[in-house]
């Protein structure tokens, strides 16, 4: 028998036979290790899926009320009645009667200027009309008598028609004298008015740019009366506000300087063209302040109603989530939660109306806590209050 050598690949093979059958080798004991690696992961992921299963809620009943659309802006109160008070006599000032806050009626005396010419030039003017008078009446006399001579002529008075008509003439004349010394008279009492200086309104002396002694100029403004008993607002407001803005629309005003003072008011007028500069239009609205009195020029806060809904259903504010112009709210029926696209109407502080095509009741629950990890069709637990 022949005994030949084994190749030597073979025996190369057959050395390392032993060293792969060894355990803890095999490939079914390296799936097994990878399978022990990634347990924990697994083990993760299934205890989150299944937390995801049932998520605690807290929730929140739709309200059921008013809600309105507010305009709120902010405006300086004004006076639509100021006057300023001028002298129309270069006289100096010999008495000043009110001082600024002092409350006037119309026709009181506010200072007086000096007026002893005034005083002169009227009963020069009254004696003027003294006599015109005195001679238009006996130039009448003379008139009616020779009237008379003529409808009943004597043996020895003979009177023409020329004479009738120079007595005529001269009863005419005596008569416009007269008339021209009245217009005198009251002309110069009108100037002894003037010395003094009088409001034409009620109001309040809100300026006094006088003082004793001093030269009244013609057309300078010495006081200016404010009528504080009528304060009014003015407003600009967009050009896209007109559908909402109507005369008669209520409002209430507040100031800082006033703490806890509200004075309601309402719209007065709403002007009929537009700046064409500025895209507004002006709306005056007036105030009724009571007996608190307002000063002109003061800082307000306005709060216009525009709008009101009643019976309105009212979303929570924290329920709502917002997704680019996509608002939506998760409802909680039959232990699910519904993702429920919101249309936003009028708003509160605390809550948005649900305009129509919400898909909403007054009897749905809101998610107002723990919404954040919600799908649509989460099987959801409310929490105890």
């Amino acid at each position: 028998m022949i005994f030949r050598p084994l190749p030597l690949l073979l025996l190369a093979a057959l050395a390392l036979a032993p060293a792969c059958s060894r355990p803890g080798t095999s490939a079914e004991s390296t799936e097994s290790a990878d399978e022990n690696a990634q347990s924990p992961a697994a083990a993760s992921l299934n205890a989150k899926v299944k937390e995801r299963e049932v998520q605690l809620v807290r929730v929140a009943p739709i309200q059921v009320g008013l809600v309105e659309k507010i305009l709120e802006a902010t405006a300086n109160i004004e006076s639509l009645d100021v006057v300023d008070v001028m002298p129309e006599r270069a006289e100096p000032v010999v008495a000043v009667l009110v001082e600024e806050g002092d409350h006037v009626q119309a026709g009181q005396v506010l200072a007086r200027l000096r007026n002893d010419n005034a005083k002169l030039a009227v009963a020069e003017a009254e004696v003027r009309v003294t006599e015109t008078r005195f001679a238009m009446e006996l130039a009448l006399r003379e008139l009616e008598r020779d009237q008379q001579m003529v409808k009943n002529p004597g043996p020895t008075v003979i009177l023409s028609d020329r004479d009738l008509e120079t007595r005529r003439q001269t009863w005419e004349a005596a008569k416009t004298a007269f008339q021209t010394a009245e217009v005198a008279k009251q002309r110069s009492e009108l100037e002894l008015r003037q010395c003094d200086l009088v409001t034409p309104i009620d109001g309040t002396v809100s300026l006094r740019d006088v003082s004793m002694g001093d030269m009244a100029s013609v057309g300078t403004r010495v006081f200016q009366i404010t009528d504080l008993s009528r304060p009014k607002v003015i407003m600009y407001r967009p050009q896209r506000e007109l559908v909402d803005l109507r005369v008669g629309q209520q409002l209430t005003a507040k100031s800082e300087a006033m703490p806890g003072v509200e004075i309601v008011g309402s719209i007065e007028r709403i002007a009929p063209t537009i700046d064409m500069e500025t895209g507004t239009v002006k709306v005056t609205a007036a105030l009724e302040p009571g007996a608190q009195a307002v000063p002109a020029g003061i800082l307000v806060k306005l709060r216009l109603v525009l709008d009101r809904h009643e019976n309105a259903l009212l979303i929570p504010k924290k329920a709502l989530f917002h997704e680019g112009d996509y608002v939506y709210c998760y409802v909680v029926r039959e232990g699910k939660a519904v993702r429920v696209e919101v249309f936003r109407g009028y708003e509160t502080d605390e809550a948005v109306e649900a305009a129509i095509g919400t898909a909403l009741t007054a009897e749905d629950l809101v998610v107002i806590v723990g919404a954040d990890r919600l799908g649509d069709g989460d099987t959801v637990e409310i929490a105890a209050e």
